[in-house]
């Protein structure tokens, strides 16, 4: 017990992968219809979840990794498609089919603001890392930077469609976005596209950067996920195994790992360097919507359709497992471990 205590203070984060221990931990059952959108905070604490009726639910993680519902959150008129954390966590940005985006306090639901500087639905939205700005993509094939403070402080980039989702680099300077199969790299500034990441046979549907800023990540209706290599600009590596449409995808919190849902109700965990399959998810449903892994990799939640029973979401135990301390990156201000090592099966 002595040295494992020491290992534990001593050591840098560690994350290790057990198989035998991925399997079904929770169904979270709050919503009445399917949930759409599934996110961990940064800091651990807390797991928000938005549905088809556009209704999200906020639940507070305990130290076992349990969700506790808290509170909902009511003011969407159509589905929410995509929910994030602020980075210091006291905020909740959520979009969807109804035109809008909309941050949410977290202490103070009833007191929200709504941005409606949409034609179409949005698809993804978050914050600036200034907290200033709120970013969003819209499938009428555009990206918009609205000064959260003044709506009519707008800068608008015509992508074009299908536009699916859209990422901030972590230096700030380029937009990663879809357009239909490819990635485009977009100057944040000019708004002009300055390289093309071409591979995908069909649309992509998300996108994921690593938490070291250096590795993209895309999942395809052309049943794969591609890593991309930023600063070389080229394609790593494909993913394979699924039977169809990939529709989410999400790096684990040191980047060793890539979770990604499919249309047959599949997830699978991928080791990122060699592209092994080390983990299936089956849900109970059909259609996977979003992924998510908690902010120490333990658990992942999964958003999917359900056939007879509606669940808000599903809970697994990733296998993936913290035998030494969490270190905060300095770039993200997330959590996230050193190294990880699988841990093979006898």
């Amino acid at each position: 017990m002595l040295n494992k205590l020491i290992l534990i203070v001593f050591f840098h984060a560690f994350l290790t992968l057990d198989t035998y221990a991925q399997g079904l931990k929770i169904k979270l059952t709050e919503h009445n219809s399917n949930v759409e959108t599934v996110v961990y905070s940064s800091n651990g604490q807390f797991l928000a979840t938005g549905d088809l009726s556009g209704l999200i639910n906020l639940y507070t993680i305990d130290s076992f990794g349990n969700p506790n519902f808290k509170q909902s959150f009511s003011g969407h008129l159509d589905a929410v498609l995509s929910l994030w954390f602020s980075k210091n966590n006291n905020y909740i940005v959520s979009c969807g089919k109804d035109f809008s985006a909309r941050i949410w306090n977290i202490d103070t639901p009833d007191l929200n603001k709504t941005f409606n500087n949409n034609v179409e639905a949005v698809k993804n939205a978050f914050l600036d890392p200034s907290g200033k700005y709120i970013i969003t993509c819209c499938t009428d094939g555009t990206i918009k930077s609205t000064n959260i403070n003044d709506i009519k402080k707008t800068k608008i980039i015509s992508v074009g469609k299908p536009l699916n989702d859209v990422l901030l680099s972590n230096d700030k300077k380029f937009y990663y976005a879809t357009k239909g199969s490819i990635v485009l790299k977009i100057d944040a500034m000019t708004g002009k596209t300055v390289t093309e990441f071409i591979g995908h046979k069909d649309a992509i549907n998300a996108l994921d950067i690593s938490p070291d800023g250096i590795t993209l990540v895309s999942a395809s209706s052309d049943k794969t996920i591609k890593t991309w290599d930023l600063t070389l600009e080229k394609e790593i590596k494909t993913f394979f195994g699924y039977e169809w449409k990939v529709t989410s995808v999400e790096f684990s919190a040191d980047g060793k790992y890539i979770l990604g849902g499919c249309n047959t109700g599949e997830t699978k965990l991928f080791e990122t360097e060699t592209g092994k399959e080390v983990g299936s998810f089956k849900a109970l449903g059909k259609n996977v919507k979003d992924v998510a892994f908690s902010a120490n990799s333990e658990q992942i939640a999964i958003a999917t359709s359900m056939d007879v029973e509606k669940y808000g979401a599903l809970i697994y135990n990733s296998g993936v497992e913290i035998i030494a301390p969490i270190v905060p990156s300095k770039k993200t201000g997330t959590t996230t471990p050193k190294s990880t090592k699988p841990l093979q099966k006898k």
